[in-house]
């Protein structure tokens, strides 16, 4: 996936999840996406994205319609 769609897909998930969620997952989630931005390219990338999907897996229905993409990401 080229830079400016793995920049467009967690702005757009960063989007959902400031819309739809809020309390301590919202507040995970931020973090868990701001982990994939600073290691994209890197070889701890995946963990991330891996992670970020086991916490949308537990309970968080705003990211569920970028599941599919995310694990794109996944090299």
């Amino acid at each position: 996936m080229a830079d400016a769609e793995h920049e467009a897909l967690i702005a757009e998930i960063r989007a959902a999840v400031e819309t739809s969620s809020s309390g301590p997952q919202r507040d995970r989630l931020l973090d868990l996406l701001r982990e994939l931005e600073n290691t994209h390219g890197t070889p701890a990338f995946g963990d991330h994205v891996k992670a970020l999907v086991d916490e949308a897996e537990e309970d968080a229905a705003e990211i569920a319609p970028f599941l599919s993409r995310l694990s794109s990401l996944l090299p």
